[in-house]
């Protein structure tokens, strides 16, 4: 009886191929041609990073598509679509099912750049690296208040212990800053707003949220989980642990530390 049960959990093509093998002599030519998996893959026009799968398949009456995206094979149809918000090479697969047996093909595809539209401020903070921005007349870093941001220090070239400096925002919500020899000490730390010694850092938390406070600019904060001198994002004499990002786009990144309450330096960074 349990044998009986099993089988009715099984797909009906596949019942009657264990009935046709149970119950009489037959050469595999009698069920059927063996699948042969083939399909076409085409950008369509006007959409970002989609594409249209094409089954070319012969002899096959169900298809289950790889798409790259994780979720391994999933039942689909002839016709189906696939899409790839990260540039990259993905390799898209196809199971074709026939009566006489399954076969299967794969195709790489290449996508050139990232879709702009899938990047909302988190992923575009944890997919890449950071850095202030070395241009000469960038002015990466500048002092004032929330209505007058360059009120107490306009700007000017970086020193170069500055220039390498790195940081990185992971999806784990850890950051590590890489300063490759040498910090910027700003007014809080000796010797003031000289190269000194590598302050390097790893593996400190940070929270991130959507919203920044009533009355400030940004799109969204991030507060690390120590305050500075210890641990800091571009200099080491900012207001204090929480910033807002004020803008940021897949190569460039404006983030203003303190409250609109405080003194506020509003730092630019570039994507490595």
């Amino acid at each position: 009886m349990k044998s009986f049960l099993n089988m009715l959990k099984l797909p009906l093509f596949l019942i009657t191929m264990v009935t046709l093998m149970v119950g009489c002599k037959y050469d595999i030519k009698d069920i059927g041609p063996k699948a042969k998996a083939s399909f076409t893959v085409t950008p369509i026009s006007g959409q970002v990073n989609r594409y249209l799968l094409s089954s070319t398949s012969q002899n096959t009456f169900m298809y289950e598509w790889n798409k790259a995206d994780g979720k391994g094979y999933v039942s689909g149809k002839a016709i189906d679509t696939a899409y790839f918000p990260d540039k990259g090479t993905y390799i898209i697969k196809i199971l074709a099912y026939g009566p006489g047996g399954i076969d299967s093909t794969s195709q790489t595809v290449t996508v050139a750049a990232d879709d702009p539209a899938a990047y909302n401020p988190y992923k575009l903070l944890t997919t890449r690296s950071w850095k202030l921005d070395p241009g000469a007349t960038a002015n990466a870093v500048v002092v004032g208040t929330e209505s007058s941001p360059t009120q107490y220090y306009g700007g000017g070239p970086l020193v170069d212990c500055q220039k390498d400096d790195v940081y990185t925002f992971g999806a784990d919500n850890k950051l590590t800053y890489r300063s490759n020899g040498s910090t910027f000490n700003g007014g809080n730390v000796a010797p003031n707003f000289q190269c000194s010694g590598d302050r390097s850092y790893t593996g400190v938390n940070f929270t991130f949220s959507n919203t920044v406070p009533a009355g400030s600019a940004g799109i969204a904060s991030i507060t690390l989980s120590n305050t500075p001198p210890n641990t800091f994002i571009g200099v080491t004499d900012v207001s204090s642990n929480n910033y807002r990002i004020i803008s940021i786009t897949q190569t460039t990144m404006v983030l203003r530390s303190g409250t609109a309450a405080e003194a506020v330096h509003t730092m630019k960074f570039i994507s490595q």
